[in-house]
């Protein structure tokens, strides 16, 4: 996706300052522009931003009140409309048939982390809260849905993969290397069997 470079992002204290696997994800997005688009743990918002300067219906949830607050700050100083609201993963969604939902989260196991913040907290094992996510997402979206996350090599991936498996088929696979770890972004379809 061409995302746009010139948006004007403020990073509130204690919110997830845009990094490595936001721009990751923007350049795995393939949008039209007429999806409807949840992004769960929104940040600073520069996501959902995007796709909403796209022409998508945008829906932003965090379960941080101060992330929700700077991604309205950031789509209003941007002049891009999405819609902001309080959830914990889909705990406050309702809607069942989503276009797209997209979900940067925190991937990082206890172990890796100096203190314990949301920001980086994967939990125990660092994938926790993706298995979480995954196996919920897929009740969430349409058929032709597309599902887009990513997570570390510093987190296990087999229980990752095998959600994979049994919800969905990858359509696409982004790697970037660092000298401590690996990123993937990966691009899902729901499965049709």
């Amino acid at each position: 996706m061409n995302f746009l470079k010139d948006l004007d992002i403020e990073v509130y204290d204690g919110v997830y300052k845009p990094a490595e696997d936001t721009y990751l994800l923007l350049d795995l997005l393939e949008l039209n522009g007429y999806e409807n688009v949840l992004e769960i743990g929104c940040g600073t918002g520069i996501i959902s931003i995007h796709c909403g300067s796209l022409g998508c219906e945008v829906l932003s949830v965090d379960k941080n009140k101060k992330a929700l607050e700077n991604t309205e700050f950031n789509a209003k100083k941007n002049d891009i409309d999405i819609s902001v609201k309080r959830s914990d993963l889909f705990s406050e969604i309702k809607k069942k048939d989503w276009d797209v939902i997209i979900f940067n989260p925190p991937y990082l196991p206890e172990a890796e982390l100096l203190n314990k913040d949301d920001r980086w907290d994967g939990g125990k094992r660092g994938d926790e809260l993706i298995v979480r996510f995954l196996d919920e997402a897929a009740t969430h979206l349409c058929d032709q849905g597309e599902l887009y996350f990513c997570y570390s090599s510093l987190s296990p991936t087999e229980e990752i993969e095998k959600i994979i498996e049994e919800h969905y088929e990858v359509v696409d696979l982004q790697k970037e290397e660092f000298f401590y770890e690996s990123l993937y972004g990966k691009r899902l379809k729901k499965s049709t069997e």
